[in-house]
């Protein structure tokens, strides 16, 4: 998952510019925020995040396979 870092250009009181970072969501070509973390695999140093939209849909998905 791709981890965004964007350089503001506003300097703080300490004197270091303010960097926002964020990750990407996780599903194929989206560019939003992720919001929601779906598993971690701590062996491997592994995640996956998606945004609202993607997180509803996985969900909606894994209730729909167990109804039935």
């Amino acid at each position: 998952m791709p981890w965004v870092a964007i350089k503001t250009g506003i300097v703080a009181p300490d004197g270091q510019e303010t960097i926002l970072t964020e990750y990407q969501c996780d599903w194929p070509a989206c560019a939003h925020v992720a919001e929601h973390l779906v598993g971690v695999v701590r062996d491997v140093a592994m995640m996956r995040a998606v945004c609202s939209e993607h997180a509803a849909m996985t969900h909606n998905r894994k209730s729909d396979s167990r109804a039935e």
